[in-house]
């Protein structure tokens, strides 16, 4: 790996597709752990499906995308990574006392 090279979102990756759907969904549990040791999450329920990404939608229990429901669909692994980052960022925020 050369040491200047800069890997900002999933695009940036050098993986195939498949690959980069297992990064999204890995970080999904992580940020599904971290939610959950901030308190946000309890743990129960429907937690076992933070982020599943398969044909030409992504489903997730635990994270809404912007639309709300099971069932998201997408245009691109670019657009799953930025709206799951951008719902965490929003929870912490709305939760955490300044």
């Amino acid at each position: 790996m050369t040491p200047n090279r800069k890997f900002k979102n999933i695009d940036d990756l050098p993986l195939c597709e498949a690959q980069k759907r297992y990064v999204l969904e890995w970080l999904a549990w992580k940020f599904y752990n971290l939610l959950l040791k901030l308190g946000m999450e309890d743990g129960y329920c429907k937690s076992y499906d933070p982020l599943l990404i398969k044909d030409d939608k992504c489903h997730s229990y635990i994270f809404d995308l912007d639309d709300g429901g099971r069932h998201h669909p997408y245009k691109s692994l670019r657009e799953i990574e930025d709206k799951l980052f951008n719902e965490v960022v929003k929870r912490i925020r709305e939760e955490s006392v300044y």
